[in-house]
Formats: structure tokens, sequence, C-alpha cells
């Protein structure tokens, strides 16, 4: 049993009997998955194919350019219900990483409803989790790869070093804490960050290929266009953007070029949040907000069926792109007076 900084305890002795007991395991992680699913669920799965187990990992859509230079990363695939659910209904158990909703496995997610397959789910995120046998879900952790450090060292203290493992673990904490940024960067994460390091992890080129490779040609001119249409409300602290990708693609932008907007927008001095609204062709609107640490928005990404952390959230929202974004800037701009109200 661990225990991180908050006092909250960790017992993982049941998730490592069925990490023992079983042989055939399935992994997944969120839409659009970010560097702490993906590092979480490749640390995972190194560690178990190290033990002669079988791992495959079926994700709900494609690997972000940003993360293919994570080890092993051939080994993911984006799930297909004709070609993978009798695998997966055939394994011993499905392990979900950094979800924070059911719903966000997306087709998996209904398959997996009809499946006699024993479901894990490992998260740092609050959100709905009944769908699962077992939640290992500690919202106080920094991140979720934090969390399978955590658990890979409870089974070997040795393993965590072997640089297929401390790589994919390493990055995902990087990720969820802004390059060790934000407030939720804790001492357990530095300790374990710091023993990866001393394992030959290099924190420079990490951090190159998730962030500085971001900026392609393409990426710019997504930039250029955000930037010459950015509105603000609320004296300045709210700033969103609304893009629509057809509108961008033919200036050579790549669907990664859209992501982190909101991160990009939230650096600008005065803002205290930042929303981007984007639609892709044929999608729904996609909604990404980010805070700067006073004001909660992850209420407001739940009243749109999403979730995420206080500071840092999300949805998917039906109709036009213009609909959608009138939608979130009234709710956003209501949270924001809503909790000056309050303060």
């Amino acid at each position: 049993m661990s225990t991180d900084r908050t006092g909250e305890q960790r017992n993982w002795e049941a998730l490592r009997s069925l990490l023992v007991e079983n042989d055939t395991f399935v992994f997944s992680t969120h839409l659009q998955p970010d560097a702490d699913g993906v590092g979480s669920e490749l640390a995972l799965a190194r560690f178990l194919t190290s033990l002669g187990k079988t791992v495959h990992i079926l994700n709900p859509s494609p690997l972000r350019v940003n993360l293919e230079f994570l080890p092993n990363v051939d080994e993911i695939h984006v799930y297909d219900t004709g070609k993978h659910a009798k695998l997966v209904e055939n394994s011993d158990l499905f392990i979900a990483f950094d979800i924070g909703h059911f719903d966000r496995l997306m087709d998996l997610s209904k398959d997996l409803q009809s499946m006699d397959i024993t479901k894990v789910s490992i998260d740092h995120h609050p959100g709905d989790k009944s769908q699962f046998d077992m939640s290992c879900d500690f919202p106080t952790a920094s991140s979720t790869g934090v969390l399978i450090y955590d658990l890979i060292n409870s089974m070997d203290e040795q393993a965590n070093s072997r640089t297929e493992i401390a790589i994919p673990i390493y990055s995902a904490m990087m990720s969820d804490t802004g390059n060790f940024r934000f407030n939720n960067t804790d001492p357990e994460t530095l300790l374990a960050a710091a023993h990866l390091v001393s394992a030959g992890v290099k924190p420079y080129e990490l951090y190159v290929y998730l962030y500085e490779d971001l900026n392609t040609p393409g990426r710019l001119q997504v930039i250029q266009k955000l930037l010459s249409e950015l509105k603000y409300d609320c004296e300045g602290r709210l700033a969103w953007s609304v893009i629509d990708f057809e509108n961008i693609r033919p200036l050579g932008a790549a669907p990664d070029d859209m992501n982190s907007l909101s991160d990009f927008i939230r650096s600008i001095k005065g803002v205290e949040v930042g929303v981007s609204i984007t639609q892709m062709a044929g999608k729904k609107v996609d909604v990404s907000f980010r805070s700067k640490g006073k004001i909660p928005i992850n209420t407001v990404a739940q009243s749109f069926g999403g979730g995420g952390h206080a500071f840092a959230a999300g949805c998917h929202v039906d109709g036009t792109l213009e609909e959608a974004a009138a939608l979130i800037v009234k709710k956003t701009v209501e949270a924001i007076e809503a909790w000056d109200k309050n303060v």
C-alpha cells in the first residue's frame, strides 16, 4: 500500500492479483489520446509482456503525430468492431487508462457492455465508472502516469528503470503537469521523475517531441487563424476561438495541428479561461477548456456531457459550429460570473 502527498492510500493488492493471475489483456484510453493515456498503457503493457503476458492496445482514435516517438507505438491499433470485438471478448482482462468517463472509449464502450470480460479503470479523473468491475481511480494524483509508476513499483522496484517503461511514464507525467509547471506537480511526481531521469530519461528530448515539434507549418496556419478571429468576454478574462478545419485544410493544416489550442489561448496575458471550439468534417463540435487555476471549468464541460479536471476539461457538442459556440460561451460566462459571486 502506498500513500500520496494528500494522505490518500492506494491499495494495489486486488489489481496486482488480476495482473498476475491472468494472461491476456486489452488496454485502451480515451478518444484523441494524449501522452498520459498512451504513456500509461504502453508502460504497463511493456511490464506485463516482460512477465510473459499478452497485451493488445486498442484505442478509439489514431495516435497524434507528436507521440510517435514513444517506444513500441507500433503495438497500438485503432479499435474496429468488425476486426477486434472477438479479440476483446476472448481476452481475460480489459483495462482503461485515463478515460474520465466510460463513454470516451467510443465504440469500444458500447461493445464492452455486452461482453463478459472483467473491466478495470485506472484513472486520476472523476467521472462515471459504474460500468467497471474495479475502479482504481485516485483524483488527487497528478496523472495516470504516476499511478502506473506506483503500481509497477509495487510489483517490481527495478522495472521502472527500464527505458521502454521509463520514457512513456515520464512523458505521461510531463504531459499532465504541463512540463511540471502546473500546481498538480507534487512531490510524488517530482520524485518519480527524478528516478526516471536517473535511469536515463532525457528531459529536453522528450520536451521537444511533446511540445516543440507541434509547431509545423500547418500548425502556424491554424494559430494565425486563431489570432485573427480570437474573441474576448468578461473584461478579457475569457478568450475563445472558433475554427472550422475545412477552412484551414487548404492551407496545409493537418488534423493534429488542431490540438492544444486552448493551452495557447490560456497563455495570453490577462486571460483566465481559454476555450477552443473546433470542428472536423463530419464530426461533432470539439470543445477544449483551460483555466489558469482559479476558475473551475469542468462543470461547463459536464453540462454538455463531457468532463475532466477542474482547470482542464473538454466536451463534444451537437449542432453547427456557430450554434455550439454560442452555447459554450454563454455557459462559460455564467460559470465565471458565478465564481466571481462566491469569492
